[in-house]
């Protein structure tokens, strides 16, 4: 008579085959994807913003209108100043670039140039308004000046202008400024005036 225990080990070892082949039968475990804790978004995402439920804000003194705010309109327009101080010179620029407006109360973002070679600019930007305010985090005053061959950016936004809209109708925009101690860094130090218009 065989031992028993002969018997058991090569048992032993064909059972974990049986098992192993009874298991590739079975349908196999689906792979889960990862996923992103994000939803789209943007013109092919459900959360795309849509017509006036857009948001509408400011970035930096870039203005844009409010929904339902009048929307004014100009396409040309003309700047001129005289700087003196550390730079002296007189300019006239005829070409309105950007024209971002809206009556009062809404909003602006006016640039004028002088265009070909001359990088001359007079820039306006803010809250429409009418009257005589200074500039100011929410009214922003920007003159960058090609002189002798080199160009100077100053930047009022602390009160150093003061700019006086006498028209803001929906189609014309019109003013002056004055400057004192405008200055663009330990470069130049100037005076400026000058005036500015925009029309449809």
């Amino acid at each position: 008579m065989r031992d028993p225990r002969t018997l058991i080990a090569p048992m032993a070892l064909l059972l974990p085959l049986g098992f192993l082949g009874a298991c590739s039968k079975d349908e196999p475990t689906p792979v889960v994807e990862p996923t992103s804790a994000f939803q789209p978004t943007g013109s092919t995402g459900a959360t795309a913003a849509t017509g006036p439920t857009a948001e509408t804000g400011t970035t930096g003194n870039l203005p844009t209108t409010t929904a339902g705010a009048a929307t004014g309109k100009v396409s040309s327009g003309q700047a001129a100043f005289t700087l003196t101080g550390d730079i002296r010179t007189s300019k006239a620029l005829g070409n309105l670039v950007s024209t971002v407006y809206a009556p009062p109360p809404g909003g602006m973002a006016l640039v004028w140039t002088a265009g070909g070679n001359d990088a001359t600019t007079v820039g306006l930007g803010g809250i429409s308004f009418t009257g005589t305010q200074p500039t100011s985090p929410s009214l922003s005053l920007t003159i960058t000046v090609q002189d002798k061959g080199e160009i100077t950016a100053f930047i009022s936004s602390a009160g150093e202008c003061t700019v006086t809209i006498g028209l803001a109708s929906s189609s014309q925009i019109s003013g002056a400024f004055n400057c004192t101690d405008l200055s663009a860094g330990p470069g130049a130090t100037v005076d400026a005036m000058g005036s500015f218009n925009a029309q449809g």
